[in-house]
């Protein structure tokens, strides 16, 4: 929390209620949504109850899945509260007054009807409002307290946006002077990368993405395309791959030099993970995988449009191996 979000120190005099809130509001947001249920209450102190923990997991899958359910409970909170139309006329012609009128009309709302009796606060949260359903759109939102001059960014849902999400390397502009203007890795970096790793290792249940005959205990997360040269990839779960130790270090890195890839190996890697997110999609149907992202990867992968819109899964595998077997 304090290297992430820049919060104090736990043992800052001022923490507790900082940390009080971190902890509650998604917590109560989870309750509103029936995804929790208080079961014991002592004072400030609650306990609580899973009443659907695949909601819970699917949050937890990552941002993107996060923003998905946030979308979707924030539509039906404005729904019920009787609040959708006047958002639903700002994102139709989104300009300064409907702005102005919807921004007024939520925090009038907010006083009204909740303990919230100030407009510092409501229009804070406006802002956590209107953001998302706007980005959800391609709509226009709120920057700095007025409306956007662009399209809500996936970017600028962020309370702390992380350095290589804000990165595309423009084109025709040579790799090496791309990555020349990324910073150090920051905590927040790391963090997230690490939490990417965790969540295939968890998805695969630590059994090797590459396999024929049978499964194989695995314990390495492998950067299909490597995180040195590719940092704007390095948490998305679509260029990770699950993999033992020794395809890690005896083919996929030649003579275990991590500075080094197999290509390949790399083919063999990209055709595997399409083979989990081919069953991701059609046989499991759990939305872990997307076949637009694995695309995505492999385009900016190979700096070039290799894999276009509508392609299935036999046609992106077949590019593929055309593409490396020459």
């Amino acid at each position: 929390m304090v290297n992430q979000f820049q919060k104090p120190s736990i043992s800052h005099p001022g923490a507790a209620s900082e940390y009080d809130k971190v902890a509650s509001q998604p917590v109560k947001l989870f309750e509103y949504a029936q995804l929790i249920e208080t079961i014991e209450s002592t004072g400030r102190a609650k306990r609580y109850v899973v009443l659907n923990e695949s909601i819970l997991q699917f949050i937890a899958t990552g941002e993107k899945k996060a923003l998905e359910f946030l979308v979707i409970y924030l539509n039906k909170v404005l729904s019920d509260s009787g609040l959708k139309d006047e958002f639903d006329r700002f994102f139709t012609s989104p300009n300064a007054n409907r702005f102005t009128h919807l921004k007024e009309h939520y925090c009038n709302f907010i006083i009204e009807h909740t303990p919230i009796n100030g407009l510092t606060e409501s229009r804070r949260i406006f802002s956590k409002v209107l953001n998302p359903l706007a980005f959800d759109q391609s709509n226009y939102g709120t920057k700095a307290g007025r409306l956007s001059g662009s399209p809500i960014s996936y970017h600028e849902l962020f309370y702390n946006r992380v350095n290589f999400r804000d990165h595309d390397k423009p084109k025709g502009t040579p790799r090496s002077t791309f990555l020349a203007s990324f910073p150090e890795d920051t905590a927040t970096e790391i963090y997230q990368v690490e939490r990417a790793k965790k969540h295939i290792k968890r998805y695969h249940d630590g059994k090797s993405e590459i396999n024929r005959y049978r499964e194989l205990e695995a314990n390495n997360v492998h950067h299909i395309f490597p995180k040195h040269h590719f940092p704007e990839l390095s948490d998305t779960f679509e260029n990770l791959i699950l993999i033992t130790s020794g395809q890690h270090l005896d083919f996929a890195h030649p003579n275990a030099n991590t500075q080094q890839i197999s290509k390949s190996y790399q083919l063999v890697a990209l055709l595997a993970k399409l083979d989990s997110i081919e069953k991701s999609i059609y046989r499991e149907k759990d939305e872990f995988y997307s076949l637009a992202e694995f695309m995505r990867v492999v385009n900016i992968g190979l700096d070039k449009e290799l894999l276009l819109d509508g392609m299935g899964v036999a046609e992106i595998r077949h590019r593929l191996a055309e593409e490396y077997v020459q």
